[in-house]
């Protein structure tokens, strides 16, 4: 893997994580004291940031540092069923427990009915 792989893959791995947390490059930028720009400019894997950039990010999007260094190969298909599960799981984020646990046994019951 070259350096120019590896800020790509970088970039798009803080950009997934950001967007699993439901957080804009706006506010991470904010968080971070850094310009949307520079974000975006890591995201994209123009540029590589530091160590002590990754572990700010890491924090700020409250993952363990490791999560940011594992890379997906995954086809398209699942990164769109993952993109799906992820927009579902923000929508639930301003629900109370009650409902999302109506919504886990919904889930469990549609996936045995699959499986008759």
């Amino acid at each position: 893997m070259t350096d120019d792989d590896f800020a790509i893959q970088l970039g798009a791995r803080i950009r997934e994580l950001r967007k699993l947390k439901g957080v804009s490059q706006l506010e991470l930028a904010y968080d971070m004291d850094m310009s949307m720009n520079t974000i975006s400019t890591i995201e994209l894997g123009k540029i590589s940031p530091k160590i002590e950039t990754i572990k700010k990010i890491a924090q700020k999007l409250n993952v363990d540092i490791v999560e940011i260094f594992q890379f997906s190969d995954m086809p398209s298909k699942d990164k769109l069923t993952r993109k799906k599960i992820e927009s579902l799981s923000r929508s639930l984020m301003s629900e109370n427990l009650e409902f999302i646990d109506l919504v886990i046994e919904t889930v469990n019951i549609l996936k045995k009915a699959q499986n008759l």
